[in-house]
């Protein structure tokens, strides 16, 4: 009883909203969005970039929203059905215990027939006995048939009604799971922004300084020139960790490419794949106590890029010693125009292209 107390508190006490409300919900999640897509075209400022991040924060709590009514609706559903099943189950022992009966008379019955001088002695009372006992023997059937049709509609109403909560149990735990991203997501997005206006000071003038020297490093190592390839072993030196004349100072960028030697060409400084992976594979850049001073993803610095995001892993060691982190071919790049774009890159026998970017 006191269990059935709880389920029905669990139940009425649980929100619900209407289809109205989440459908308002959905259209300002869908307008936001278009704002986020006009923003993202817009020009590049500072007041943008803080327009865009509170759009997305906006969005971040809509959707926790929208999870948190998914999430409760469901939960309704689950103790909804599980009342359904304990029904069920209770109606199912109940049945059952009918039909037992039922086939102990039943078998009484037929034992007693099973007697010749029973079945005259029974005739000798009278034809009416007779009909009476006969009678008797197809209630008896009918009403069996009856108990097992019933057994079988609750025996599949019951798994059917099991099946339904197993597969909103699975829903739930998706949700959860999609709101705890949310979340996290949320969390993410308040932080852009608040490492936003602390590294920019909330000046405008500062923001564009600090784009355009991205932009620049950027531009610097497009235009590096090559200037010739060596065979590397994993731990050889290529180079000294240089200064890019940007805010982190003396630093090495490091990044890891699924590329070939011969698909030069085709790379590109944004397809990138996960850095940290490899370095615990083969070995680090540096040798020495190595800092972190930028990883990969989205940072405090990546809003400064282009594609808001930062490629690769930025590092300082007091060992200023670049070396390979595994064997391979290396091809050496420098600018003569700046420091910005020397770089070396290695091509691995695994298919992997490693970038080492700012050396002096």
């Amino acid at each position: 009883m006191r269990f059935l107390f709880l389920i029905l508190f669990l139940f009425f006490s649980s929100p619900v909203l209407s289809q109205d409300s989440t459908s308002d919900l959905q259209n300002k999640i869908n307008e936001y969005s278009q704002k986020i897509t006009e923003l993202s075209n817009a020009k590049n400022t500072l007041s943008q970039q803080v327009r865009l991040l509170d759009s997305k924060i906006a969005i971040s709590n809509l959707k926790i929203t929208q999870a948190e009514i998914s999430v409760n609706a469901l939960k309704s559903q689950i103790i909804t059905l599980t009342v359904e099943i304990g029904k069920l189950d209770v109606y199912l022992n109940q049945l059952s215990n009918v039909y037992l009966n039922q086939v102990v008379a039943n078998y009484k019955y037929q034992k007693k027939s099973a007697y010749l001088p029973l079945l005259l002695d029974s005739y000798r009372q009278g034809f009416n006995s007779a009909i009476r006992n006969y009678k008797y023997h197809q209630l008896l059937q009918e009403g069996n048939r009856e108990v097992l049709l019933k057994l079988e509609t609750t025996r599949i109403n019951y798994d059917l009604e099991r099946d339904k909560k197993k597969t909103k149990q699975n829903e739930l735990i998706a949700l959860e799971v999609k709101l705890e991203t949310e979340k996290k997501t949320l969390s993410l997005e308040k932080i852009n922004k608040s490492n936003l206006l602390e590294i920019t000071k909330n000046d405008e003038s500062r923001y564009q300084q600090l784009k355009k020297a991205a932009e620049d490093e950027l531009s610097s190592l497009l235009k590096a020139k090559f200037v010739g390839k060596r065979d590397v072993k994993s731990g050889d030196p290529i180079g000294i960790m240089g200064n890019t004349g940007y805010s982190f100072g003396d630093h090495l960028h490091f990044g890891v490419y699924d590329l070939n030697e011969d698909k030069l060409s085709s790379w590109t400084y944004q397809s990138d794949t996960d850095t940290r992976s490899y370095i615990n594979q083969t070995r680090w850049p540096m040798n020495g106590t190595i800092e972190i001073t930028q990883e990969r993803g989205h940072t405090k610095y990546s809003y400064l890029y282009a594609d808001r995001f930062h490629h690769g892993v930025d590092m300082v060691s007091q060992n200023k010693t670049v070396v390979s982190v595994n064997d391979g071919v290396a091809y050496f790049y420098r600018n003569t125009q700046s420091s910005l774009g020397n770089h070396v890159k290695i091509f691995h026998p695994d298919g992997k292209m490693t970038l080492y970017l700012h050396l002096q």
